[in-house]
């Protein structure tokens, strides 16, 4: 009776399991977490975008679409998503689906959510579930963190602040960034991290100097983003891709 109970059980974790790993969804090479937080690149943005391609790790074909549930959003916000069509911001589930085929993936640009800042301070919690239409149930989701909070920068310090874009980028062995700091900066550094938030480089820069280089030779291929630090706090963060 015992191996018969154990039996069952081994089948019912190895239907399990298998179900939890029938979709994936991936942004820039990295199979993305069940939660991601994304920021304004610099404070002049006024839309932040995510995207992701959705993986079918079955071997049945399937015909996928996508539900928007807003969890918590902040006054004076519209978001809106992508799926291969685009939908105005009322609309929560995609009118059409994409027939994914075993193996198989969507196109790059299929999805996309655009959240539109305008002016607004907090953070925006929103879920997308791609699911297939024939059987709901296999589905995956992903929260989203849309946080437009300030850092705490003043903002004559960060008026005096002036930092170029990484260079070259596309990069492959190092970046460089020039900047010009004023007195006041006590501290400043540059980190980067991949699309799951874990920094993978982290460098202080001397605040009398007017450049820095950072190799990267140990970070692999893909999209990141990197951003300054000033005081300990973050003056900007932008996106940099390493081939």
């Amino acid at each position: 009776m015992k191996k018969i109970l154990l039996s069952m059980a081994v089948v019912l974790l190895t239907v399990f399991y298998a179900n939890a790993q029938s979709y994936t969804l991936e942004w820039g090479g990295e199979v993305l977490a069940d939660t991601i937080t994304l920021n304004p690149f610099s404070v002049d943005d006024t839309e932040i975008v995510f995207e992701a391609i959705f993986n079918n790790l079955t071997d049945v074909g399937a015909n996928i679409k996508v539900i928007r549930n807003e969890i918590s959003i902040v006054e004076g916000t519209v978001n809106s998503f992508c799926w291969d069509l685009c939908f105005p911001p009322f609309v929560d589930t995609s009118g059409n689906f994409i027939y994914i085929p075993a193996g198989g993936q969507s196109e790059e640009a299929a999805f996309s959510a655009h959240f539109e800042i305008h002016d607004a301070i907090g953070i925006s919690v929103i879920e997308y579930t791609f699911y297939n239409m024939d059987n709901p149930d296999e589905n995956v989701k992903i929260v989203v963190n849309f946080d437009t909070s300030p850092t705490a920068i003043s903002e004559n310090l960060h008026d005096n602040i002036w930092v170029s874009d990484v260079y070259p980028n596309p990069a492959t062995s190092f970046v460089k960034i020039d900047y010009k700091l004023p007195r006041e900066v006590e501290a400043a550094g540059i980190k980067i991290v991949n699309l799951l938030g874990s920094v993978v480089k982290e460098q202080l820069i001397d605040t009398q100097n007017s450049s820095v280089q950072i190799d990267i030779n140990d970070i692999n291929s893909g999209i990141y983003f990197y951003s300054l630090f000033v005081n300990g706090e973050v003056f900007s963060t932008k996106k940099l891709i390493v081939r």
